[in-house]
């Protein structure tokens, strides 16, 4: 579970320090930050598993916006501390990663590419371990445990390693050269070796970003054994097909929740014509038919919202460690009144996954009135986001008189 996020010199985002709970809510005005708060998530994320250039042209497709424009450093930094629980142990890590963008002029503009890594830690505390680096980088020059042999094999006189006050018994250290150009988190054989190591890379790995939309809902393209639904939502069809040839259980979980918005529905069918496509059919008790472009937008994120919820909740008890999932804006064309049913589907402990939403609406605010330590505000205070958490006291004070939506209406919650 992620404890405390902090991010310098990414967009608006200029030394900003985020502490998750289980459930999150990220409020704001328009480009306050909201969204840079959930793309420096992502990016950091996508670091485990793609080059840095490639994680960073996905989070923003506009590469001289990466580094804040008004600031005159190169340098970005991300740091993490998360509790990651695994095989009855419970880890706490602490990640660093510090890049540099080279800024080039281009078409008159000045722009941030070519990002390398500068300096990069892990470390870990628990089971056996205490503060100790797991991995340590420094421009491609990398130091890595051999976690066997530093918790099993004869104590000898070691090395020091950054911000530890036990030295690293030498023969416990692997050294190599990293290309800049990845993490060496990336660059990571999966390795009993390096058992915790990889642990957390999986956890970074299983970070997702999710902002659903309306017109990919509804594409028919489909992958075998599909089972992960991508960001914009634009595999909606064929994941559910997926489910429904491995878990039909759940595919029934899934019909009743989304029952609440669309009573009709009896049953989901399919049809594959093709490999590469699936049509999907909502079906109401007397077998009348509907595709995916009869029904509407609403109804098909609410289904795609239950199934993330639902998904990682069925993963948490089979695997870990429980990931992070980001919605921007999950209210968007749901009926108000049917909001409660998503929020009701999380669990506040943040067991069956890690949730942050982003949100204007002030019914979807109001349902954090019993989960106010989850209620974050950004606000833009010239070339810089500025993150507030509210004080708690003063709300419940005002609950009474208005509610939580108003209060963010009425400039009441800082």
């Amino acid at each position: 579970m992620l404890k405390q996020f902090r991010v310098d010199n990414f967009k608006s985002l200029m030394n900003i320090e985020f502490r998750p709970v289980g459930m999150n809510l990220l409020v704001g005005t328009n480009n306050s930050g909201k969204t840079n708060l959930c793309h420096a998530l992502r990016f950091l994320g996508l670091t485990s598993r793609l080059p840095l250039d490639e994680a960073a042209t996905i989070c923003t497709p506009e590469p001289w916006n990466f580094l804040n424009v008004y600031s005159p450093s190169d340098v970005a930094e991300m740091e993490v501390q998360a509790s990651v629980r695994a095989e009855e142990e419970e880890l706490s890590f602490s990640y660093l990663l510090r890049i540099i963008g080279q800024r080039q002029a281009l078409a008159g503009k000045t722009i941030s590419r070519g990002f390398r890594v500068e300096y990069e830690s892990l470390r870990v505390t628990g089971g056996g371990f205490d503060n100790t680096t797991l991995l340590e980088n420094k421009a491609g020059d990398v130091r890595l445990l051999h976690e066997k042999r530093y918790l099993y094999g004869p104590r000898q006189v070691g090395v020091s390693t950054a911000d530890e006050s036990e030295p690293i018994p030498r023969y416990s250290l692997v050294e190599t050269q990293s290309p800049t150009d990845t993490t060496m988190l990336f660059r990571l054989y999966d390795l009993d070796t390096n058992r915790r190591a990889n642990l957390f890379k999986r956890y970074l790995g299983s970070w997702s970003y999710y902002s659903f939309d309306a017109s990919r809902l509804r594409s028919n393209a489909a992958t075998l054994m599909d089972r992960t639904l991508k960001w914009d939502g634009s595999n909606l069809c064929s994941v559910l097909y997926t489910l429904h040839n491995l878990n039909p259980r759940q595919e029934k979980k899934l019909v009743e929740a989304v029952k609440l918005i669309e009573p009709r529905l009896d049953v989901i069918s399919y049809q594959t014509p093709d490999p590469e496509h699936v049509y999907m059919f909502f079906e109401d008790s007397e077998r009348h038919m509907f595709g995916v472009q009869s029904v509407s937008e609403g109804t098909l994120r609410y289904m795609a919202i239950c199934f993330l919820i639902m998904a990682n909740r069925e993963e948490a008890r089979e695997r870990e460690p429980s990931p992070l999932i980001i919605i921007e804006e999950p209210e968007t064309g749901i009926f108000v009144s049917q909001l409660k049913g998503v929020f009701e589907r999380l669990e506040p402990s943040g067991a069956g996954g890690q949730f942050v939403f982003t949100s204007h609406n002030p019914y979807f605010i109001d349902l954090f009135d019993s989960a106010l330590d989850g209620l974050h505000i950004l606000k833009r205070a010239g070339d810089r986001s500025v993150l507030i958490k509210p004080d708690r006291s003063k709300i419940m004070e005002r609950l009474g008189k208005f509610s939580l939506g108003d209060m963010l209406f009425r400039g009441l919650l800082e």
